[in-house]
């Protein structure tokens, strides 16, 4: 299952890296021709633009687009292609102004991003039309819970995935109606021959639920997939490989017993310690240098402190003082958080104008570096939140302070997959991508989480 899906990107990846080449070569012909010049040699620009496309495919990364979730074929799809073609140009730019090249490659550099803007659309559009449909693997789903269910409504409304449902097994054979509806026809497991029903539907795969896992008379029948060649996953493993969090029926004592406690995972965590400081020494030095430019505007713009200072909840529940630029008026927490909507976009009026445009660069998270530093913080981990909302959530959602096993911090795997993540509502929702990184955190997720984040502050305009 994660190898199909692997073959899938490698393929795309493939097929990326050969139309950037073909926009190359006919890109460099098209510009000689229209300058009237012998067209240089491709082996020349073929170094230069080697570095630039490793670039591209890396903002291909960042924007999601080796993400089979997010393949759609559409208008939406072509305006994040010439979002992150867009950013590539200005990349290509740094990269030629910072690496001269005996040749001139920026003169054929709009051409060939332009080239590759249509290849490339041209190139997904029917990958996603022709090559994920006609692999698709069909499922059947053996279980009736809720989660079951949501996971048929998120696989048909996901199908470049390439996963199609096509049916409950059910472990009962009463007869007796669901409470709640369903997607798909729904086999009896107990009352059907299980090698009728694998032919009825063609299934492939066959993800099983926990509760039908702890039916021993379920799981005896199961055996018979064995010699029809169909594949048995477990819900937890499918729905984390598709979504990116963990299932809520599995936050209970035994999966933190068996993924969580006792892997500390020590190698990794001292690395990113080291990165963590080094990377707050390369940003903190610029900050140092527009820290009193920044802090000048902040006094002159409103009365008040220059930092505003919130207790949050850190490692092993360890409280800590978060350090921001001021961004609202002088004594904001007493008056209504309420927002306010004008034209559609999200405003508060305790924000100054200066804190306005200091939350739309991102500028106001600054001094969190000095967090940073201290150990209070990392760049990559859960959020940190308040205590008294901590307290409030401890007791909505089991477990929650399980989010504590690890350092808090700037950017996170929820926030990169959320769109509110600061939101009291989305708290289980985020919970579960907590949860997620917790359990699989390592140097190549904080990579991706550290591109996603780049990627989200191109494509967004503040908070």
């Amino acid at each position: 299952m994660r190898r199909t899906r692997f073959k899938k990107i490698l393929v795309l990846l493939i097929g990326d890296i050969a139309l950037f080449y073909v926009a190359l070569a006919i890109g460099s012909a098209l510009q000689a021709r229209m300058n009237g010049t012998e067209p240089l040699a491709l082996a020349e620009r073929i170094p230069p633009f080697s570095l630039v496309f490793g670039v591209w495919l890396l903002a291909f990364g960042a924007f999601g687009f080796y993400e089979l979730r997010l393949m759609r074929n559409g208008k939406l799809f072509l305006y994040r292609l010439i979002r992150v073609m867009a950013s590539n140009i200005v990349l290509a730019i740094v990269i030629f102004y910072l690496f001269p090249f005996a040749t001139e490659p920026r003169r054929t550099l709009f051409i060939i991003a332009f080239l590759a803007t249509i290849f490339i659309f041209g190139w997904r559009y029917l990958f996603n039309a022709l090559i994920i449909r006609t692999s698709v693997l069909r499922v059947l789903l053996l279980g009736t819970n809720a989660e079951m269910i949501e996971l048929a409504d998120f696989l048909c409304a996901h199908p470049q995935l390439g996963y199609k449902p096509v049916g409950f097994l059910a472990t009962d054979d009463t007869g007796m109606p669901l409470p709640f509806p369903l997607p798909l026809n729904r086999y009896s497991l107990l009352g059907e021959k299980l090698h009728r029903i694998i032919a009825q539907t063609r299934a492939e795969n066959v993800v099983i639920s926990r509760e039908a896992k702890a039916d021993k008379a379920a799981v005896r029948i199961l055996f018979d997939l064995i010699p029809l060649g169909v594949t048995v996953t477990e819900f937890p493993t499918f729905h984390e490989m598709l979504t990116g969090k963990v299932p809520l029926s599995l936050i209970e004592e035994a999966w933190f017993l068996e993924n969580l406690i006792g892997r500390r995972k020590r190698l990794y965590e001292f690395f990113k310690r080291v990165m963590d400081i080094a990377l707050a020494v390369v940003f903190g030095i610029p900050a140092l240098i527009i820290a009193p430019f920044v802090a000048l505007a902040i006094r002159l713009d409103s009365r008040g402190t220059i930092l505003f200072r919130q207790e949050r909840v850190g490692r092993h529940r360890r409280k800590f003082t978060l350090i921001k630029y001021r961004s609202m008026v002088a004594d904001a927490e007493r008056m209504s958080g309420m927002k306010i909507h004008d034209n559609g976009a999200p405003t508060d009026p305790r924000t100054t104008r200066v804190g306005m445009f200091l939350r739309k660069t991102y500028l106001d998270e600054l001094p969190q570096i000095f967090n940073i530093l201290k150990g209070e913080m990392s760049f990559v981990g859960p959020r940190p939140e308040r205590p008294r909302y901590v307290r409030q959530l401890r007791q909505k959602i089991p477990f929650y302070e399980m989010r504590t096993l690890v350092t808090p911090g700037l950017t996170g795997w929820a926030q990169v997959n959320m769109e509110d993540d600061a939101s009291v509502e989305d708290a289980p929702e985020k919970m579960q991508y907590d949860l997620y990184y917790i359990k699989n955190r390592s140097a190549v997720l904080d990579l991706l989480i550290v591109l996603r984040t780049i990627a989200a502050l191109v494509r967004r305009q503040g908070r």
